[in-house]
């Protein structure tokens, strides 16, 4: 039913498509949020909020995308084929949509938003164009809506799917938007994307990176209202979550200490001063940091000097005896409290996370275990090079100089001049 609704509106596109009618269908999406909210505040009870159905982006999606994708010319692009001495230029035609003129940047950024529902708008024999399109939306961002004050509402997006592409996106609207508030989403925006190794790899080296980190923060306080709207929260929410993590949690940093317990109930602090620490933030639930706790007595090995903490989330004394007896490397294990607060400290989003510091409490990586991390753990285990011996050159004495061919040394200080000796002969002159 829902395809051949498509089909048929598609057939009358071109007299639907309008700024107003889009309009129409914003509202209506605006009108179904507002009730939906409305009937979950009045709800009694946390399960009756529950079962308050939110309204599907999926069922106005194919009604929006027909009030702006009506094709409306043609002009000329000029595209990139291959890199270095092999890249060559050429001009090609392109069509023009309705949704890269002015007034529709409303529906490019409720579809790029919903991208579930924008697939949906297409049936079953155009989903080969849901991709072409969604590339195209992007685009006109690139191309024409990176002026408008409105586009801070797809800074947050942007930031968070941290590509390359988005990036640059970024950038243009930060660069080249005259709206401060604009300028200030997308300067906090830049600085998240370069918490991406993906992004910062590409803006030269970490004290370079952790600068413009430090610098588009700043910017995103100068320029926006930190009450702005930000994705799910506000501007200046997210900038101060920023700031912890570039206090706290970047490479270089002094990382918060933490209070955790042992399966014997007694209090111990992290990181141990003076010496390397491995803390791995685990559950027994996920087979990836099971395995490596499985494994701690072989790494204890090959570091003997390596302080490695494996960090359980909080267990009730009635399941912690039976979790220490039957599960590998929980005996081993020290546990978090009931509130997550070293897991919350370090900001664990997914497990298993692993941090290495220095012997001076810095960070020297923190993230996900793989080849990175045994990088630097072999880097920080290294033992130190013994001193090299100072090499000293002394001068030798009644050493003859070194003369050069063809030059003429000049006398010692206090060797008499030879006065007397006789200039050489003057050869024969030649005849003819």
């Amino acid at each position: 039913m829902k395809s051949f609704v498509a089909c048929a509106l598609l057939a009358l596109s071109p007299v639907l498509a309008s700024e107003a009618d889009m309009n129409r269908v914003l509202a209506d999406w605006q009108q179904q949020v507002s009730n939906w909210q409305k009937a979950v505040q009045a709800a009694p009870t946390p399960e009756s909020k529950a079962a308050v159905a939110a309204p599907n982006p999926a069922d106005i999606a194919p009604e929006l995308w027909l009030t702006i994708c009506s094709q409306t010319g043609a002009r000329k692009e000029t595209v990139s084929r291959g890199k270095g001495r092999k890249r060559t230029e050429s001009t090609v035609t392109v069509p023009t949509y309705e949704f890269e003129q002015p007034w529709a940047l409303p529906a490019v950024i409720w579809l790029l938003k919903h991208p579930e529902a924008f697939a949906a708008a297409f049936d079953e024999n155009q989903q080969n164009q849901v991709t072409y399109y969604a590339e195209a939306l992007v685009k006109s961002i690139n191309r024409v809506h990176f002026s408008n004050p409105a586009i801070r509402e797809i800074c947050p997006m942007l930031a968070y799917q941290s590509g390359v592409r988005e990036y640059e996106i970024i950038h243009k609207i930060y660069n080249r938007n005259t709206n401060p508030e604009t300028r200030g989403c997308a300067a906090l925006a830049l600085s998240l994307m370069l918490n991406n190794p993906m992004i910062s790899g590409v803006e030269g080296s970490e004290a370079m990176v952790r600068g413009k980190r430090i610098y588009y923060l700043k910017q995103a306080l100068l320029l926006g209202n930190p009450s702005a709207p930000f994705g799910d929260t506000t501007l200046g929410e997210v900038a101060k979550e920023q700031t912890y993590r570039l206090r706290y949690l970047t490479k270089g940093c002094i990382p918060p200490q933490i209070r955790l317990r042992t399966a014997e109930g007694q209090s111990v602090t992290y990181p141990v001063p003076d010496k390397v620490n491995l803390l791995l933030f685990w559950s027994p639930e996920e087979p990836a940091g099971a395995a490596m706790v499985e494994d701690i007595e072989q790494l204890q090995t090959k570091y003997p000097e390596l302080e490695i903490c494996a960090i359980a989330p909080n267990l009730a004394p009635e399941d912690l005896q039976s979790a220490v007896e039957s599960v590998p490397g929980m005996s081993l294990s020290r546990f978090d409290d009931v509130k997550g607060t070293a897991g919350s400290a370090y900001r664990v989003t997914s497990l298993p996370t692993v941090v290495l510091l220095s012997k001076r409490s810095t960070v020297l990586y923190i993230g996900a275990p793989g080849v990175q991390l045994q990088t630097a753990l072999d880097a920080a285990m290294k033992p130190l090079q013994p001193n090299r011996p100072k090499v000293t050159i002394q001068p030798a004495e009644n050493e003859a100089p070194v003369i050069q061919p063809g030059s003429r040394p000049k006398p010692a200080d206090g060797a008499p001049a030879a006065e007397d000796a006789a200039p050489p002969a003057l050869r024969d002159m030649p005849t003819f």
